[in-house]
């Protein structure tokens, strides 16, 4: 599915996108996700984009960053999900 002109991704056809509720309860239990590490991600995304990215963005950016790294992970472990 094709990511709208507002988000910050891609989401998988079976996947519905993240509310900013669910956003920043995911980035409250992310200690991993430091308010340095979310104001540089802003900062890159935002530069990148052309426009100011959000809290929720970046922490939706980093999830799936993170997500993407695990997959491949994985993969080169020769695991499967």
């Amino acid at each position: 599915m094709p990511k709208d002109s507002n988000s910050p991704g891609l989401f998988a056809v079976n996947e519905t996108p993240v509310s900013s509720n669910q956003v920043a309860i995911c980035a409250t239990t992310r200690s991993w996700i430091t308010a340095e590490f979310l104001e540089e991600t802003k900062a890159v995304w935002s530069k990148a984009y052309g426009r100011d990215v959000s809290d929720d963005e970046a922490v939706e950016i980093l999830m799936n960053v993170k997500r993407f790294a695990e997959v491949l992970i994985r993969m080169q472990k020769g695991e499967e999900k």
